[in-house]
């Protein structure tokens, strides 16, 4: 397959590497992925600001590119100038340093690259793995290989396909699951730091709310039980539930 690689931790990181090391061996691999870390940038582009990019050469050998935008600019760059006259197979966005798991996935750069495959219909992957602050990223790597044409099997038309996998190394691992992405709040708090022109800045810092009550066949839940979960994503958001509910309400011009 032809496969474009991108991710929101920069071109550079442990995660993104090893997966495109790892998928190097079967499949045309190229990376377009951000200069450096983009994380929380969800879906943003930058419809007036502007990117820039450079051509970059990895140990590895794998072609690379980095470029000075979100990790969606990444990919709307690669599909529309880079490779407009290529037809990826396969967006792949990660591997995530850390879980993209509930209601996460709303800020997630890496969950914003692979979606932004998915709407110009090419089947897309968000993979994100509990690295505890590691750089072993071989297991998971692995695994999205060895499930690759399954997984990309649901990456249907609207739907992006979420895989968080818990833990680093293979003795850690519960099973496979599919489950539905469930809300997990925080607990944010803000603090202040003044600079010495005397000016405010204010910082967010906050944990996810353990108290919250969890659905037990959620990802987050599932996550915590050393489960791999894959989450089917809709692109286009619509509740045809509450849809038709609405097609009798009545509103005043």
């Amino acid at each position: 397959m032809d496969i474009l690689i991108s991710n929101d931790d920069g071109y550079s990181a442990a995660g993104i590497r090893a997966i495109a090391k790892r998928l190097s061996q079967n499949h045309d691999i190229v990376v377009v992925a951000p200069v450096s870390e983009r994380s929380g940038y969800a879906h943003m582009v930058n419809f007036f600001g502007g990117i820039t990019y450079e051509k970059v050469e990895m140990p590895d050998g794998i072609e690379t590119y980095a470029v000075d935008g979100s990790p969606a600019d990444c990919v709307i760059f690669a599909v529309k100038h880079l490779f407009k006259e290529r037809r990826f197979d396969a967006v792949i966005s990660g591997i995530n340093s850390v879980l993209n798991i509930g209601s996460d996935v709303m800020y997630s750069g890496t969950f914003g690259a692979a979606q932004e495959g998915t709407f110009h219909r090419i089947p897309s992957l968000a993979v994100s793995l509990r690295a505890r602050g590691g750089e072993n990223y071989e297991y998971a790597a692995d695994f999205i290989a060895r499930n690759l044409d399954g997984l990309l099997k649901y990456a249907v038309e609207n739907v992006t396909v979420n895989i968080n996998i818990p833990c680093t190394d293979r003795d850690g691992i519960a099973g496979v699951r599919v489950a539905p992405v469930t809300y997990r709040p925080y607990n944010e708090k803000y603090f202040c730091v003044v600079g010495d022109d005397g000016k405010e800045t204010y910082f967010v810092d906050g944990h996810a709310d353990k108290t919250y009550p969890q659905n037990e066949n959620g990802d987050c839940a599932l996550s915590e039980k050393g489960y791999i979960t894959v989450t089917p994503m809709q692109m286009l958001g619509t509740d045809f539930e509450t849809l038709r509910a609405m097609e009798s309400a009545e509103f005043s011009v």
